[in-house]
């Protein structure tokens, strides 16, 4: 054979060993990602997206064999104040004891940990009489699992049982059920019937027309200015929604957020939000304004329920936005759900170069050994605390701790809300950084943001006030 050929064969061999060896490695990759897609690395049960999938199938041979069918969500009572009194750590424990009771009881059909604390199964059953005796035996494997630890009084539930029509898939069986344990009519457990159907007939009818709103773009994003109390410089802008409804006009978000959060809406809601955010900045700065950070509230749904590294990510390198001049907002309260998802995902997110802030900071059960692990740049003075400055002495010592604590976390702090000259002259006097509220401007849209940040600072007061 040619030498040529001989070389030409070994190269081909060595590119085709080469290809194989990264097929295998990409697909071992892509079963890995399925894997955290699917299954919950906490507890081993199914996520909400494996629980579906899986309940689609098993709803299916139940029809098929003309089966009585409930669903039923569990939802773990006070998680946040078992966090709290007992440290985060035991909280995990309490999750995955909760776990190990609803597999227990539900042995051979398809169990999930749908959210945070919230579990759900789908059962072969009869009727109510069927559905006690199971709650019985989850009871039962309840007690078993807490019996004789320092929190077997502090772990409770509320559930939420939907019974198959015989036309319900797995999804709309699984919102009626979870709105029982949304709006519980009363005692631990909760029936679907008439008058939750028609709110939920409401809420699906308000959940067509948010996806109609994003398809149309009657979302709007208003921006909010932070403000220096030192300079008076503007810091950075707020990201708000608000929704420009074609016939209702603009509708509170407390009117649609609520039902965005519960039926996953939100998190199509907060892609949306961070793309058009990282977009006008880039647009700002090509513009010739100079710089200014933006941030973007992330909902519950969007941290637990999606890869929100890659999302952030694809929206940085489509818009061209530095990610420097991005902050993504946490709350307290979504930030102590689950110490070591926040702590792991937040730090990935800073190594970006993206700035952390905590919001309504003041409102929540967060501890001290909690916070000071989870990776922060900003600590957001809830605006419950601000708003009594002016009347009550125990909001200032609240508020003078939050600020002294920042300090020592080497944090920069800000105070929601802020709206009379008391306000300003107490923070200010307390070393508070930065302001966000009436007092220098209200939300404003695009356009009126755009001229504010045009304005000298000494007419940017002057027009706020």
């Amino acid at each position: 054979m040619p030498a040529g050929l001989i070389i030409a064969c070994t190269a081909a061999v060595g590119f085709a060993a080469a290809f194989a060896a990264e097929h295998i490695k990409n697909r071992r990759l892509s079963v890995a990602a399925e894997k955290l897609r699917f299954v919950d690395g906490m507890t081993g049960l199914y996520t909400r997206d494996g629980f579906l999938k899986e309940g689609a199938e098993q709803l299916e041979r139940f029809r098929a064999a003309g089966s009585g069918v409930a669903l039923m969500v569990f939802d773990i009572d006070a998680l946040g104040k078992i966090n709290t009194l007992f440290g985060t750590e035991v909280g995990d424990s309490v999750v995955a004891g909760f776990a190990r009771a609803v597999s227990a009881a539900a042995d051979g059909y398809v169990c999930g940990r749908v959210d945070t604390d919230d579990f759900a199964v789908l059962i072969e059953c009869g009727g109510k009489a069927d559905v006690q005796r199971f709650i019985e035996q989850f009871e039962d494997k309840l007690n078993d699992v807490f019996k004789e630890t320092a929190v077997m009084d502090q772990v409770g539930y509320f559930a939420g049982v939907a019974f198959f029509d015989g036309q319900d898939d797995i999804h709309t069986l699984y919102n009626k059920a979870n709105l029982c344990v949304i709006m519980p009519e009363g005692g631990k457990l909760t029936y679907f019937n008439r008058d939750l159907e028609n709110r939920m007939v409401e809420n699906e009818f308000l959940r067509a027309e948010m996806l109609t709103a994003i398809a149309e773009g009657q979302f709007e994003l208003y921006y909010q200015p932070k403000v220096s109390f030192k300079t008076g410089d503007v810091m950075g802008l707020e990201a708000l929604i608000r929704w420009n409804h074609p016939i209702k006009g603009f509708v509170p978000p407390c009117d649609f957020i609520p039902l965005a959060e519960q039926t996953g809406i939100i998190t199509k809601i907060d892609e949306w939000g961070l793309r058009t955010a990282c977009r006008q900045c880039k647009k700002w700065q090509d513009d010739g304004l100079p710089p200014v950070k933006v941030s973007v509230n992330m909902s519950q749904a969007q941290f637990y329920c999606t890869d929100v590294l890659t999302t952030i990510k694809n929206v940085l390198e489509e818009t061209g936005l530095d990610p420097k001049w991005l902050e993504i907002e946490v709350t307290e309260t979504m930030a102590m759900k689950d110490i070591e998802r926040t702590v792991n995902v937040l730090s990935r997110i800073r190594g970006m170069g993206v700035s952390i802030s905590m919001d309504d900071f003041g409102s929540g059960y967060s501890s001290l050994s909690s916070l000071k692990t989870i990776p922060l740049d900003i600590l957001k003075i809830d605006r419950s605390l601000v708003c009594d400055l002016d009347e009550s002495s125990t909001s200032k010592s609240i508020t003078e701790a939050i600020v002294d604590l920042g300090k020592a976390m080497k944090l920069i702090v800000l105070a929601e809300g802020v709206e009379t000259d008391g306000q300003i002259r107490f923070l200010t006097e307390i070393g508070c950084d930065l302001a966000q509220g009436y007092y220098y401007s209200k939300p404003r849209s695009v356009e009126e943001i755009t001229a504010f940040l045009m304005l000298p600072k000494s007419a940017r007061i002057k027009s706020s006030h």
